[in-house]
């Protein structure tokens, strides 16, 4: 599936289990059949994480493995996604001398419960809180480090659709962006730097900071890459 049909056909979903079975499908297109959509951590508004996974389809042998053994505490991956701003694929994680041995076991055991070629991609929000996908291959083959921009476009169009339909109270009021805040991130969308956007709109970098920095407040976001797909979202600009 393109990444052009899976934010137009996501944007017309009614409800959240559409939205995650056409994340499902544009990821299995990319040879990544498993999915784990979880809370990481929440803000203090939002108190304590109750459930850490919202949706998923990894095997059930192996959640209840994963939970007796305690790596909801412990597994790099999730520690790694409370800190990560990128997407990275699990063979990152695992090559790293940042973690302990024993921590780094639980690898190979995903890979023996069907669970290879992982990756993993943090979601930050504004006020703190931490939601994350995890994906993966049952069959393996796979080569994720290759895919992480593209898999990284998918999974904040999802979080953005599936975080609208699932929690309608909390969504925004309508968003006001300013001629020159669509400017911007019309740029943002044709992958455009700070910089060589100064250079196209004859500004400072700094001030393209600043307006960057105003955006995100007012989409509620935390990056470059959502606040452009959350306004695509919202039709505040167009592809």
């Amino acid at each position: 599936m393109k990444i052009s049909e899976f934010i137009e056909a996501t944007n017309a979903s009614l409800n959240p289990d559409d939205v995650f079975s056409l994340f499902l499908h544009a990821m299995a297109d990319l040879g990544l059949d498993r999915v784990m959509y979880s809370v990481l951590t929440k803000s203090d508004r939002n108190g304590a994480v109750d459930s850490p996974a919202i949706m998923r389809n990894y095997p059930d042998d192996w959640i209840r493995y994963y939970v007796a053994k305690g790596y909801v505490e412990t597994d790099p991956v999730r520690r790694m996604c409370i800190v990560a701003r990128r997407p990275f694929a699990w063979s990152e994680v695992e090559a790293s001398e940042y973690f302990p041995k024993k921590s780094l076991r639980i690898f190979p055991e995903a890979h023996e419960a069907g669970l290879k070629d992982g990756v993993a991609v943090p979601l930050h929000g504004p006020c703190g809180e931490v939601m994350g996908v995890g994906l993966a291959s049952s069959t393996g083959g796979v080569e994720p480090l290759k895919l992480l921009n593209k898999i990284n476009v998918f999974a904040v169009q999802f979080h953005t659709t599936y975080s609208s339909l699932s929690l309608p109270e909390e969504r925004p009021t309508p968003v006001h962006l300013t001629e020159r805040e669509k400017e911007i991130l019309q740029w943002c969308l044709a992958g455009k730097s700070n910089w060589v956007i100064g250079e196209i709109l004859g500004l400072a970098e700094r001030t393209v900071e600043w307006h960057l920095t105003n955006i995100f407040t007012k989409l509620g976001v935390a990056t470059r890459l959502a606040a452009v797909v959350k306004a695509l979202h919202l039709g505040l600009i167009s592809a």
